[in-house]
């Protein structure tokens, strides 16, 4: 009868010892049926946000910067008020994965608090300087390259007024921490965009242009690269 008792407890020790180890495992594989989850899981499990996706064989981290003119709401007391379509795209080496492992997954789509974003800011910019939808998701790729597009309500501040009464307004963007030896900017669009853009009935567009700039400060030997947008228009019927 002891000889049984002792079985009895020994298989249930036994038994539930197994069971611990099942659930653990189950726990830590997650759900082989759901690809993203997996996923995640791998990229993330040591990722460090505030790290800057750079390497010492790739040390600049290049940013490309595009933007989209959806439409100018107003223009008073020479500050000019337009919302905009903003759109960045990066490379982050920690981001990478073969597809094959993930059921043919080759993108997924984050939000932005997961990964390092540039800290692109418009430098000219008046009162609240941008409303951004800053929590519009990322989309990410197998191969590394993140997509960020947002829209943007932008505050700027314009130039001058010239004799035709045409004005001209300035958008700069640029890094708010980082040098060009950190972060890199670059402008593949070499435009404005204008495809969506949504006409404003007292105003009239009537010439837009953007730079990629290089700017170098007595104070400091780095270069601080910028993309500026030139969008020259005039009011309609207002002189």
């Amino acid at each position: 009868m002891k000889e049984c008792t002792i079985l009895i407890v020994l298989f249930g020790t036994i038994l539930t010892a197994n069971c611990q180890s099942t659930q653990e495992t189950t726990n830590n594989a997650g759900y082989p049926d759901m690809p993203e989850e997996l996923l995640l899981k791998a990229l993330f499990q040591k990722y460090n946000k505030n790290a800057r996706p750079a390497t010492v064989l790739m040390p600049v981290v290049t940013v490309d910067h595009g933007m989209d003119l959806i439409r100018i709401n107003s223009f008073k007391d020479n500050t000019l008020r337009t919302d905009v379509w903003e759109r960045m795209t990066w490379h982050d080496p920690r981001l990478v994965w073969n597809p094959s492992n993930y059921f043919g997954l080759t993108s997924l789509s984050i939000t932005p608090d997961m990964v390092w974003t540039p800290d692109v800011t418009l430098y000219n910019g008046v009162g609240e300087i941008q409303k951004a939808d800053l929590f519009r998701r990322i989309t990410v790729n197998s191969n590394g390259m993140l997509l960020w597009l947002f829209p943007a309500q932008l505050e700027s501040a314009c130039v001058y007024k010239k004799k035709n009464g045409k004005y001209d307004c300035r958008l700069k963007f640029a890094s708010w921490t980082y040098n060009g030896l950190q972060l890199n900017l670059t402008h593949t669009d070499r435009q404005l965009g204008m495809s969506n853009f949504y006409p404003n009935p007292d105003y009239e567009i009537v010439g837009t242009n953007s730079t990629l700039n290089l700017m170098r400060y007595a104070c400091c030997p780095e270069p601080y690269p910028d993309v500026s947008y030139q969008l020259s228009f005039k009011g309609v019927g207002k002189g």
